[in-house]
Parts: structure tokens; sequence; C-alpha cells
């Protein structure tokens, strides 16, 4: 059997070692590390996997492993980040298994092709670019060739296996959204702005900046604009936005604010505030109420969450599936 390829679909898996051949790919730390590289990792069926190839499709994960961790952890982690590895690598072995036994073929010209395309899209065109790289990394044309002509047909596999089979029905969507409707509630959020004036340390001091306050608060109430008042006067942190503040729920706002954003109408302007070390003129731009999302909002986020759920579901079945028909040796 023999796949028609009308779409070429090019899936890099997680631990793909074409992660290394991309421009701006990290380079391998060179710390020690008790892995040990030599030898075999694991075989499914004639096809061995060494601990070379391991360790080449790990590489991507490395310099984020060896920032976060050291000592016995950063040795945990590399174990973990190893097996990981090695099993996707096994994975892959297996889909091509499959691939081999459905008489799956994957002509040179649409490998071809897709080097041309990984050459415009990755390296901008620049041929050159792509032949050094590949020089770098010790990867003749033709190995590559292989890395590029395996990812296709894995991706075909998984194609033809998966994502063609992850079917969500629109009464499992609703199902979803009614079961776990309390994921999609929002809370009462206000959005608003103020002014903020120092009150100063004497109680001279004090009672200028009070009159200040009540000043501005009239000029506010006689129609000038609250966001330029807010830039020109205001004296807290967020005056060079006009003193405005993102949608916030009530409960996180300071507390001498809450009282008055609970209570005043949006658009309105608020008494004067006065707290410990600061006054503060308020005003409420808007008020979103309790409640629900709707279905139609959420729809097709909760799709793509169960399809996406429905996806892993088939491929760990399918996978399975090919570990009970083929011969498995990890090595230690």
């Amino acid at each position: 059997m023999k796949f028609a390829l009308p779409i070429l679909v090019s899936v890099l898996l997680p631990f793909c070692a074409l992660a290394q051949f991309l421009p701006g790919a990290q380079p391998q730390p060179q710390q020690p590390i008790s892995i040990e590289i030599d030898g075999y990792a694991a075989k499914v069926n004639d096809r061995v996997i060494t601990r070379g190839e391991v360790r080449e499709a790990m590489a991507p994960l490395l310099p984020e492993i060896y920032r976060q961790f050291k000592g016995p952890q950063l040795e945990e982690e590399l174990e973990k980040a190893f097996n990981k590895a090695r099993g996707e690598l096994i994975e892959r072995a297996l889909i091509m298994e499959a691939f081999t036994e459905r008489g799956g073929t994957i002509p040179d010209q649409y490998v071809e092709d897709e080097i041309k395309r990984t050459i415009n899209d990755r390296f901008k065109g620049d041929k050159a670019m792509f032949e050094q790289v590949l020089s770098e990394q010790k990867k003749t044309r033709e190995e590559y060739m292989e890395i590029i002509r395996e990812q296709m047909a894995v991706g075909m596999m998984m194609n033809e296996e998966v994502s063609r089979r992850a079917r969500i029905t629109p009464e499992q969507i609703r199902e979803e959204y009614e079961n776990h409707k309390e994921t999609y509630f929002i809370p009462e959020k206000v959005k608003y702005s103020v002014i903020v004036l120092n009150k100063g340390e004497t109680p001279e001091d004090q009672a200028v900046k009070l009159e200040e306050a009540q000043k501005i608060r009239q000029k506010l109430i006689d129609g000038a604009d609250f966001a330029d008042t807010a830039k020109e006067v205001s004296e807290g942190s967020r005056a060079a936005e006009g003193g405005e503040f993102p949608w916030m729920q009530p409960k996180d706002v300071r507390e001498e604010l809450r009282e008055s954003l609970r209570n005043l109408p949006a658009g309105e302007i608020s008494e004067i505030i006065d707290t410990d070390t600061e006054l503060y003129i308020l005003k409420v731009d808007a008020r979103r109420q309790p409640g629900y999302k709707s279905f139609d909002e959420v729809r097709n986020d909760i799709k793509n969450i169960l399809t996406a759920a429905e996806r892993e579901r088939l491929k760990a079945r399918w996978v399975e599936r090919l570990k009970e028909t083929n011969y498995i040796v990890i090595y230690d």
C-alpha cells in the first residue's frame, strides 16, 4: 500500500533532531553529565536506537535544564529527559515500522520540496547558510534527507491514525460546558482611574493639598477630561496612563477604595478619599457584572481542548497496540 501525498504534512516531534538544524539553536552544554552517550539505548525489532541519538534528541532541552537545576537534582532531571527522549524515539521507530509494513514510501522529490521550504522559511532562502549549518552539525545532505523523510512519514501516519479519527460531537461540547460551567465563571470586575495627591507631612501642607484636591475635583465635575487632568496633576504611579487601571476584581483593589468602587456609578467622580498618606479622586470607567461566559463564547475553545485530549488518547492506544506487535528492548 502506498500513501497518496496531495498535501505534505511535516510534523516535528518534541524530541526531533531537526531542531539542531534551525538558526538560533542553542549550543549543547559542555558540562559533564552522568548519562553515557555510546552504546545501545533501545531496540525496536532490528532498528537500534543509540544513546548518541537519544542525547541528540535531548539537546534542545539541555540549556533550560542546566539553567534550572544543580547537583543531584540536575542528574535526576537529565535522567528524566533521557528517558522521555528515548520513549519518543521508540514511538517514532514503531510508527516507522507501521509505515513500512503498509508499503508507505516518500519519494525523493517530496523530500527535496520540503527541504526547499525549510531553506526558504528558516534560512531566508540562503542555501549556503543551510549547507554550512549541516556541516557544523556534521550531517550530510543524505542524512538530513532521511531525517526529513522520516518526519514526513511519521506525520502522515499520525494524521491517518490519530488526527482524522479525533472527532468531537456537538453533544460532547455541550456536556463539557454544562459539567464544568464554573470554569467559565467571570467574577465581578471594575475598570477605574484615579488621581493621587500626596498629603504632605505638616498640617499646613495637608491643608494645602486638600484644597488642591477639592479644586481638581470641581474641575472634573465641570467637565475636564479625567485622563488629561491625571497626567497633569496626579502624583500616583499611573499618572502617565491618565490614572487608568486595568480590569480588576474589587477584592484586589486597595481597601480604602473598595467602598467607592462598589457604590459609584460608572462615569461619575467620587468624593475625595482621604487615606493616611494620600488623597484620591476616583472615577469608575466601567463595570462588568459577575456571570458565566455563554456557550457560544467558549464553544470553539472547548472543542479544541476536547480534540487535543482525544488525539492524545488515540495516540496512546495506537502506540500500545504497536508495542504489542513489535519486539522492543530497553537497555539500562
